[in-house]
């Protein structure tokens, strides 16, 4: 399988699995992301968790990216003028 598709796939899991414990009372997200970590690494050693964080932030963040675009889109506005409005929410 295509390591960025899997990248993908592994960011759209951990949101889902976010979206059904937003309360974080499970813990499942946190051991599902430490699963995709060592999947996406090589192993559970020190360059291998570095590895697998790195690749499962590159799956974060483009998987962001495209609900950003699809939410301006819905919206009418520019993919800018959204992260704008959403910065605001943590500014």
């Amino acid at each position: 399988m295509d390591a960025e598709l899997r990248r993908e796939q592994a960011a759209v899991a951990l949101l889902t699995a976010w979206l059904e414990d937003q309360d974080g009372s499970s813990g499942y997200p946190a051991t599902l992301m430490w699963d995709f970590v060592v999947e996406l690494g090589d192993g559970e050693d020190t360059s291998g968790v570095l590895e697998g964080v790195l690749s499962l932030v590159a799956g974060l963040t483009s998987v962001a990216g495209e609900l950003l675009v699809r939410s301006a889109q819905g919206h009418g506005r520019s993919a800018e003028d959204e992260l704008r409005s959403l910065s605001l929410l943590y500014a």
